[in-house]
């Protein structure tokens, strides 16, 4: 598997955008984003290597709770996070309660679910995936699901693929690109499967080189961290692999709420950094959560990876399929029966 992209400039300005909030029918505040985008492109140098060496073959889950949910990781961040995107989260991590009153399921949330359907559909009887079939799922699925919960609140660029079935795939590098892309880890039988999913996932809407790297990044942390991969070796492999999205970030160098940025290399590496430095899967989501900016999805990327090594507790896991929609509760379901996980002996 090849995932090879051609040079280019290093050079990043952060993406500004402005957010509009409106009531939806069931009371809720839900804060879609359409307002006026400023992509400023960069191009990273190529993406790496597809395969790790420290596996040849996916690893189950290294946690039997997380063995019946491998999507909630991504989801309970995502969660978290929600009713702190817009007025950041501001006390200790101790005052955090997981989940605060009127904490919905985002955007994040819902295109987790796409990718997870699409494989689901894509699924053989022997229980593989078939890439073919899956790439022509994935935008349909897409489409459908945001069509379906159209005030999970979508950024404006994505909106307009989703509303035109005609609509050019956008050359996209935000951090929606990882946001969902966790389905394709679970789904996989090896690295190199889950990576080349994670590339037909992504297509459709982040074609930039930064967007399809941002992705791939999140899928091999996910790996590393079901493998046990050594933190010092998840450092060195970043840096050798995912170097260009910008290096890993002192999380003692941030002060909170920090500023919100909505690319790749301004999430995923934050993401996977809070990962590695905290204990447990809620510590992980909790800290994203805290540090403030685009905190739902630095917290459904954190969290995802997370998963992978620690368990999801129980009261978070039964909270967040119980905050789900009927439809997305079924898909998050079903997923956990294709791909079952059995625990590592």
């Amino acid at each position: 598997v090849s995932l090879a992209l051609p040079p280019a400039h290093r050079d990043f300005h952060p993406i500004e955008i402005a957010h509009a909030g409106h009531t939806t029918e069931a009371g809720r505040t839900a804060f879609p984003r359409t307002a006026g985008f400023s992509f400023l492109f960069y191009f990273s140098r190529f993406l790496p290597r597809a395969a790790s060496e420290w596996r040849s073959a996916i690893p189950p889950v290294s946690s039997p709770e997380n063995s019946l949910m491998p999507l909630i990781g991504a989801i309970a961040g995502d969660i978290l996070g929600s009713r702190y995107e817009f007025a950041n989260f501001r006390g200790s991590l101790e005052e955090l309660v997981i989940f605060p009153p009127g904490a919905f399921p985002t955007d994040d949330t819902v295109l987790t679910c796409a990718v997870a359907k699409a494989l689901l559909d894509a699924r053989t009887p022997e229980g593989t995936v078939d890439h073919e079939n899956f790439q022509s799922l994935i935008a349909p699925a897409l489409r459908k699901l945001a069509g379906d919960h159209g005030s999970a609140g979508y950024g404006a660029r994505f909106m307009r693929w989703v509303l035109s079935d005609d609509a050019p795939a956008p050359m996209s590098f935000g951090n929606g690109a990882a946001m969902r892309i966790s389905p394709c880890a679970w789904a996989a039988r090896t690295p190199a499967e889950a990576l080349e999913l994670a590339r037909i996932a992504t297509l459709p809407t982040h074609g930039h080189p930064e967007g399809l790297m941002g992705a791939a990044a999140t899928v091999w942390a996910i790996n590393a961290f079901r493998a046990n991969l050594a933190e010092n070796d998840i450092r060195r492999e970043w840096a050798e692999r995912f170097g260009s999205l910008g290096p890993l970030p002192k999380l003692e160098s941030l002060t909170p709420p920090i500023r919100t940025d909505l690319s790749c290399r301004g999430t995923v590496p934050l993401a996977l950094e809070i990962a590695l430095q905290s204990p447990s899967y809620e510590e992980t989501i909790r800290r994203a959560v805290a540090l403030g900016g685009d905190c739902d999805t630095i917290a459904a990327i954190a969290g995802s990876i997370a998963a992978g090594r620690h368990p999801v507790p129980q009261t978070i896991r039964e909270k967040a399929i119980a905050l789900l929609p009927d439809d997305l509760r079924r898909i998050v379901l079903d997923f956990a029966e294709a791909f079952p996980l059995p625990p590592l002996s």
